[in-house]
């Protein structure tokens, strides 16, 4: 039992933020929150690799009615009738656009959703992705 107690310990001691310099969190005052680059950020580069919670597809619509409704992703199926993820990254802050510079894909072997660059995002810029949804706001660009 102790040694169990001690595993767990030794565990939680270990547990760090996993840090990443290219990324910031700034408020844009037409946005809000947001996702920039803090440096240059090539296209094709694997930007995070966001861990996520896995919901229920029963689950989903009880999301729905809570803030975080605004943040969840489809994990199965697009059509919303599959179940969702929660994500544990900056992922979750990353702005829509019409002309996004990066993608969110699915990596349902490593219970991620990876944000990769499509473009090249200079230093300075906001990384934004398309919600490929209908929106519940009035686009900016």
């Amino acid at each position: 039992m102790a040694a169990r107690a001690a595993s767990g310990a030794h565990a939680l001691a270990c547990l760090r933020p996993v840090p990443n310099d290219r990324l910031e969190i700034r408020d844009d005052p037409a946005k809000g929150r947001g996702v920039f680059a803090r440096q240059p950020i090539p296209g094709g580069t694997l930007i995070e690799a966001a861990p996520v919670i896995i919901v229920p597809a029963e689950q989903c619509p009880l999301l729905d009615r809570t803030i975080l409704h605004d943040y969840y992703f489809q994990w199965d199926n697009f059509d919303r009738s599959g179940r969702g993820a929660v994500p544990l990254g900056l992922v979750a802050l990353c702005n829509h656009s019409r002309r996004p510079n990066a993608r969110v894909r699915r990596n349902l072997a490593q219970d991620t959703l990876d944000l990769v660059a499509t473009a090249p995002i200079a230093a300075g810029d906001e990384v934004t992705i398309d919600y490929h949804c209908p929106l519940w706001f009035k686009p900016q660009d």
